[in-house]
């Protein structure tokens, strides 16, 4: 098995491309063939054939990504978005729904590896930038972002109607959730590139831990800015205890059942328990997370980080979610991608573009200067900024609750948000690649 990539990389690259394009071409080909003329008893059956379909075809669009030189994730990422329902459709909304609860268990693997990655040694000597990087750029975002949506207004259609105070309370909501990063797309290009050291541990801290802080503040705020969108509203009290049960409950719940678990994996000189331990209990905390109203990501970090500081096997753990960790990536990326509204882009591409932009300037002055008062090194300064510009599943869910709890003018915001997210979800892996190898020797490069 060693020998593989080094037989693959013989090939040409051109060869390389041929091959891979035409096996994607021939695996859309027969899926199409086979779901369309497949009969309503078939029903089951052609989900079974959609999930191959994501796997195979995720798996080599990956491929063409890293002949390129680009994140595999980019790929997985493009197929879901090119075969989702607004493009060709072959995965159809229906099916993409079907899909979401092994996409959910794909998050809990992810979330239990970023969990493991998260060494108490490490956080220790880094916890400093961590903290001051994280409060810095979350307040520059929000203030940066919040006025240049304000800014922005005649760009925004559904802000132009409405009163100044409502427009302020928009780019509130905005201007927060912009903030947030993705732990999982850091986590799968972390993976990906096998990159270690202190670079790694403030970009994955920070992503992490300011996940926890904007979801925090996002709720509040969510409920803050009542009174300016609906005159007559009051802040719902209710909500802290809400709060305190979906993110302080995740967490607590999270390291119980971590710590439960590492005592069933026992230390290094036990027999070693199966891979499928794992994967059960990862579904156990989806299951958990769901019925007590859990944020699911964190309540597997929190999991995942017991399991790896307390645990003599927790390294083991993890090494058995990075041996399918290609197949749980591409699974998960892929109908992230396909749930992506590209039509949200001719309506709002003008204003999103500008949004995307100011975002990333945002993040770059408040890594610089969160990095700089937390006396990091002039290389993590230079580059932390590039590990936070991804946004992923969380984003989204904070979006969509914009739109349940103010369903007058949530269509617009989920929509502007929206286009913004393919940005952000497509560019940002490529910049934290393009961060992480230049602070990898290249002889540790997988």
């Amino acid at each position: 098995m060693a020998q593989t990539p080094s037989l693959i990389n013989r090939i040409p690259i051109p060869v390389r491309v041929v091959n891979l394009t035409i096996s994607l071409v021939l695996v859309g080909g027969i899926t199409w063939f086979a779901t369309s003329l497949a009969v309503p008893a078939f029903e089951g059956g052609r989900l079974t054939v959609l999930m191959g379909f994501v796997l195979l075809a995720a798996s080599l669009a990956g491929g063409l990504s890293a002949v390129a030189g680009l994140p595999r994730l980019t790929g997985f990422l493009l197929v879901g978005i090119v075969a989702g329902p607004s493009v060709l459709g072959l995965l159809p909304q229906p099916a993409v729904e079907d899909l979401r609860l092994i996409d959910q268990f794909a998050l809990a693997l992810i979330a239990l590896l970023a969990g493991g990655e998260l060494k108490v040694a490490a956080m220790k000597a880094q916890a400093r930038p961590i903290l001051l990087t994280t409060l810095t750029v979350t307040g520059v975002v929000w203030v940066g972002v919040a006025a240049t949506v304000a800014a922005a207004r005649p760009l925004i259609p559904f802000l132009v109607d409405l009163p100044w105070s409502a427009t302020l309370g928009v780019a509130l909501l905005i201007g927060i959730w912009t903030a947030n990063s993705s732990p999982d797309l850091t986590v799968a290009v972390i993976e990906e590139t096998g990159s270690k050291g202190e670079f790694t541990d403030v970009v994955l801290g920070v992503t992490i831990v300011k996940d926890v802080v904007v979801i925090v503040l996002f709720t509040l705020a969510l409920n803050l800015v009542g009174p300016l969108l609906e005159p007559g509203r009051t802040f719902d009290s209710h909500v802290i205890a809400e709060l305190a049960q979906h993110v302080g409950g995740a967490v607590v719940i999270g390291a119980l059942l971590g710590w439960v678990f590492s005592l069933y994996l026992g230390g290094e000189d036990e027999n070693p328990k199966p891979p499928m331990a794992t994967f059960l209990f990862a579904y156990v905390l989806v299951v958990i997370a769901d019925r007590l109203n859990l944020e699911l990501l964190l309540t597997a970090v929190a999991a995942g980080f017991v399991i790896e500081n307390l645990s003599p096997a927790g390294d083991r753990m993890i090494r058995g979610i990075e041996s399918v960790s290609v197949v749980i990536f591409a699974f998960f990326f892929a109908i992230a991608g396909a749930g992506l509204d590209l039509g949200a882009i001719q309506e709002f591409w003008l204003a999103a573009l500008l949004l995307f932009f100011a975002r990333g300037v945002f993040t770059w002055l408040g890594a610089r200067a969160g990095t700089k008062w937390g006396q990091a090194s002039e290389d993590i300064r230079g580059g932390v900024w590039q590990g936070l510009i991804s946004q992923g599943g969380v984003s989204l869910l904070l979006v969509l609750s914009i739109e349940a709890k103010y369903p007058a003018l949530g269509s617009g915001v989920v929509a502007l948000a929206m286009a913004i997210i393919i940005g952000n979800i497509l560019g940002g892996p490529v910049l934290l690649k393009r961060a992480l190898t230049r602070r990898t020797p290249a002889e540790e490069l997988p």
